[in-house]
Formats: structure tokens, C-alpha cells, sequence
């Protein structure tokens, strides 16, 4: 399950997602039809849930999700009913799969790393059961976790101990004291020092009064004592409102909405990156008034109280004071950040993406590795047959006014025989009911040209092949097949009626 989550390397570095978004939590502009979304999911107000990501490049829907009320990282969503289901989608196949969560009844946060960790409402700690050939591979199940209760969050840091690097979980209670583990869910204990603690993030808490509070994460000795992992005052600042970590490096912002930064820059190249730590925080005095900070891939993102959003490079030999900022877009509300990409709202509901693509993660119905400026994601549009919804396991692609369907999602349910030949790249659709005059549509997968009944046809918008999925003009085909269709914007659905 690769949802939420970056995963941990010497190259790349750390970076975890837990804090759960809830879809109620998240309502966009009424003009919208999106109540809520994540970095590779929506929700919209219809109740129905959609992904994105691998061989889905455009939101699409997930029809056993509709009615969920509550999702977050490791494909977990909550039903109206209650009840926890855990999907995910595959690198290889366009497979999408649902399964019933078992051993959950409610969840305030998840971590997404080596396994899934779990927080309900009551602050018991739940961990994910690796399946074997034994049980139902229809089911995820959830164990309950011992010697650990009251959480409210749930994060993660690493000890480096001489040549070893040591994972540890770490948990704050509600109580506002903040819990370690040995790495393994076996054996947990209190950092000293910490009380009224509302944030961690890696080797650092953020105390109610401002104060921000660390404790060691490196060590000379191999098994340095108790005694050096109490935590200490983090002199370097005071009156602080927020605390976060993104990959190697940790942000703050204070009660003036200045922004500071600390921890990790990078120079180097693709598989031999170099990355350096700088413990002492640095106030960046080149932007004011700032709401949010991200650090995504090697660029720190900032969106300040006027909603704009801008960016800054961290891959340089240190974080300067004054770093230039480049203006990426205006009129944010939201902003949801994957690590390596993030999706953005905007006041008027639409989704836009920026950064790394290489597996479609801006939803954009395009592989191209990254995008430096702002793209939209693609709208989720409903198709409808005759009144039923008509499930995908690709959405539809809007170019230019125009929707596209993959080639074998709809034009068999509308009395059609579907063919592909390999060789030629040529894909037909012929119409086999013997009542209506014989119909054949060829399409060339590599160049586009369409025929009709072996005429070349001159189309506004060509055929175009997707990550290999052959897209085909959804109007033009259905009423060649004797169907009608219908745009309904509102609800952004195509509705198509054969009789």
C-alpha cells in the first residue's frame, strides 16, 4: 500500500504522514461540487469518493466508497455506516480494490510507514496485521497495541547511533506528555521534560506557551544513557503557533506569521544527492505574513495570509535569510502536501497540482516526471447509462470541451464489440445488433486517425493514448451507437440514454 506516504531512505530522507482529513473537514466554494480532498482523493458533494494515481492519471471514481465520511492516509476511509474500508490501487494493473477494515471501529490518526498504525477516538493504538495465505483476502485486519494508550498523534523520528539508525515511534498523549517506543511497539516510555505538549514533529515539541522543546537524535556511542534523551528548551525560539517536518528539514511559524527554518538543504544530482544539516534556526525575512509552509521535494513551499502561494529552492549549501521566492498561484484556501507533490484548492473549488508526476500524482491525465507550475486537476465527471452509474477503472479525460473514455469502459454496455490488434495498434468498435445498419469505427492507437465504416473521419479532437490506454471521443461513439447524450455541468455528469 503506497497511499500517503514517503518512504524512508538514505537518500531521500524521512517523511511520514499521519494527521488524519476527515472529508467533512475540508468543504470547498458552493460553487464546487467537491466537499473534500487529499493529495491522491475527493470527495464530492453527490457523497461519491474518487483516486488518482498509477494507471488512474484522472480522478476516478470508486463506486463502493460512495457515502464516506471520513478518509485518510493508507487508502482507511470511514462509511456512513461506520464502518472502516481500506482501498488501494496498483502500479501494474488498472485494478482498483476495496477491502472491510476488521478490528477498527473508529480512527483519529494514522501513520503510514513500514506498517500502518492506527489512533481511535479513545486513544487506543492499533497496528496492522501482515495477511497471510490463511485469512481473507478480502479483509485488512487491525490488532490492538499494549502498553500504550490516550493518543492523540501519532509521528515518527530517527536516532542515528555511530555507524546504526535506530526508527522510534513516537506518540502524544492527550494528557500532553509525549511517548517513545523502542522501535518496535514493544516497549514505551516517557520524554522526560515534556508537559503540555499540542505538537511534535521529529526530535522537537511544541509546548502550549510558544516554547519549542528537543530531545537527542544522535549519538556517538552505540548505547548512549537514559539520561541523554531528556528533552531540553529550544532556546533559538519562542512564541510559536505551529511546528512541522517535511522530508530532512523542520519549519516553524510564530505569533507574528514569520517563518523560520531549520534541518536539512540538499545539493548534488539524482542518485547522488548530498544533504546537509543545519541546527540552527534561520528566520526568513524575504516573505511576511505567512499562513502555511511546506517542504516539498527540494522546494520550500509557502502560502501566506493573502492565499497566495510561492516557492523557494532548499537544494543549495544552506538556507540564506533572504531566499528569492517565485509567485506559483493565487487565490489558495487549501493546500495538501504529498512529500513530493502537493494538490491545491482555490477559492473558487478547482483542484490544481504542482511537482513530481512521474505516477500521474497531479491528476492531471498526464506521466510527465514533474511540473513546475501549476496544473489543474481533471474534473470528476460521472457517466451514466440509461440512469445507472457506469463504473470506470479509468476517468474520463476533458480536452478542450471534449470527453474522452478509455477504450474498453462503456462501448460494450452500449451494444458493441470491442477489438484491438496489436500488431496494427488498430482498435474497432463495430455495433452487432443485427436490427440497425452495420457500424465499424477504427481508430489507430499510434496516430489518431479515425475511420466510419472504412471513410476517414475528421474529428475536432483526436483519439490519444494514455500511459497505454487508448482514449476515444465518448459523444462521437455513443451516437454512432444509436445513443444519446446529455452534459448535466451541475452535477458534473454525461448521461446517455439508449433505448
Amino acid at each position: 500500500m503506497k497511499k500517503w506516504t514517503i518512504i524512508f531512505s538514505t537518500l531521500l530522507g524521512l517523511s511520514l504522514v499521519s494527521n488524519a482529513s476527515a472529508a467533512g473537514s475540508d468543504t470547498a466554494a458552493s460553487s464546487s461540487t467537491i466537499a473534500s480532498f487529499g493529495t491522491d482523493w475527493l470527495t464530492k458533494t453527490d457523497g461519491s469518493f474518487w483516486i488518482w494515481d498509477y494507471n488512474q492519471s484522472v480522478p476516478t471514481q470508486i463506486p463502493e466508497l460512495t457515502g464516506a465520511t471520513g478518509s485518510y492516509p493508507g487508502g482507511l476511509v470511514v462509511m456512513g455506516d461506520q464502518t472502516i474500508k481500506q482501498w488501494s490501487n496498483d502500479y501494474y494493473t488498472p485494478v482498483i480494490s476495496v477491502k472491510q477494515v476488521r478490528g477498527l471501529s473508529s480512527i483519529q490518526d494514522v501513520l503510514v510507514w513500514n506498517n500502518t498504525l492506527v489512533a481511535d477516538d479513545g486513544g487506543a493504538v492499533y497496528t496492522k496485521v501482515n495477511s497471510d495465505d490463511s485469512q481473507s483476502q478480502s479483509e485488512v485486519t487491525f490488532a490492538p497495541v499494549t502498553g500504550i494508550d490516550n493518543v492523540a498523534d501519532i509521528e515518527m523520528y530517527t536516532e542515528n547511533r555511530s555507524d546504526l539508525i535506530e526508527y522510534r515511534h513516537l506518540f502524544l498523549k492527550k494528557d500532553g506528555t509525549v511517548w517513545r517506543d523502542n522501535g518496535e511497539l514493544q516497549a514505551f516510555e516517557p520524554i522526560q521534560n515534556l508537559h503540555d505538549i499540542v505538537q511534535i514533529a521529529e526530535n522537537y515539541a511544541l509546548q502550549k506557551d510558544g516554547t519549542v522543546w528537543t530531545w537527542p537524535a544522535t549519538f556517538e556511542e552505540e548505547n548512549p544513557p537514559a539520561s541523554a534523551s531528556a528533552a531540553a528548551k529550544f532556546t533559538a525560539l519562542t512564541h510559536i503557533k505551529t511546528i512541522k517536518h517535511d522530508l530532512r528539514s523542520t519549519l516553524a511559524i510564530d505569533n507574528q506569521s514569520r517563518l523560520w527554518f531549520w534541518g536539512g538543504t540538499v545539493t548534488g544530482y539524482s542518485d547522488g544527492w548530498v544533504y546537509a544539516d543545519h541546527p540552527d534556526p534561520v528566520l526568513i525575512t524575504s516573505i511576511q505574513n505567512v499562513k502555511d509552509a511546506f517542504v516539498v521535494e527540494h522546494s520550500l513551499i509557502v502560502q501566506t495570509l493573502d492565499n497566495k502561494v510561492y516557492s523557494t529552492s532548499v537544494a543549495r549549501d544552506a538556507m540564506p535569510a533572504n531566499p528569492s521566492f517565485v509567485l506559483l498561484a493565487s487565490d489558495i484556501s487549501k493546500i495538501k502536501n504529498g512529500g513530493r507533490h502537493m494538490i491545491m484548492q482555490k477559492k473558487d473549488g478547482s483542484l490544481w497540482g504542482w511537482g513530481v508526476n512521474k505516477n500521474s500524482e497531479l491528476g492531471y491525465g498526464d506521466y510527465e516526471f514533474m511540473h513546475d507550475t501549476p496544473v489543474p486537476v481533471q474534473k470528476p465527471v460521472a457517466v451514466s447509462l440509461n440512469g445507472e452509474n457506469v463504473p470506470f477503472t479509468a476517468g474520463v479525460i476533458t480536452r478542450n470541451g471534449q470527453n474522452f473514455v478509455p477504450l474498453r469502459s462503456l462501448f460494450d454496455k452500449l451494444g458493441a464489440e470491442i477489438g484491438f490488434d496489436g500488431t496494427s495498434k488498430l482498435a474497432t468498435v463495430t455495433r452487432t445488433d443485427p436490427s440497425l445498419p452495420a457500424l465499424k469505427i477504427s481508430v489507430n492507437a499510434k496516430s489518431g486517425q479515425t475511420t466510419l465504416n472504412g471513410q476517414a473521419v475528421t474529428l475536432t479532437n483526436k483519439p490519444f493514448t494514455v500511459n497505454g490506454v487508448l482514449y476515444l471521443p465518448l459523444r462521437f461513439i455513443s451516437e454512432k451507437l444509436g445513443a444519446t447524450v446529455e452534459w448535466l455541468p451541475k452535477e458534473e455528469r454525461i448521461a446517455i440514454t439508449l433505448k
